[in-house]
């Protein structure tokens, strides 16, 4: 019974945290520019792709370690 409370109070916990940082973006981008805050999101982005393209496995690689199929050659 324990083992349940603990991942009934992870769960809470992890929606809790989600919830907050729905509702913390959702104000930054209220407070914020449009260009301000996609520029921001331009950088994380482009560096995401900068390291996609450094990483070792290929789609196919990393789909089939996720389980899951790749459709492109």
């Amino acid at each position: 019974m324990a083992k349940t409370n603990t991942i009934v109070q992870l769960k809470q916990e992890n929606d809790n945290e989600r919830m907050w940082y729905v509702e913390y973006w959702a104000n930054y981008v209220n407070s914020h520019t449009d260009k301000e805050w996609s520029s921001q999101q331009k950088v994380i982005i482009n560096s995401q792709l900068q390291n996609a393209k450094h990483y070792r496995l290929t789609p196919k690689e990393y789909l089939s370690i996720k389980g899951e199929k790749c459709f492109r050659d």
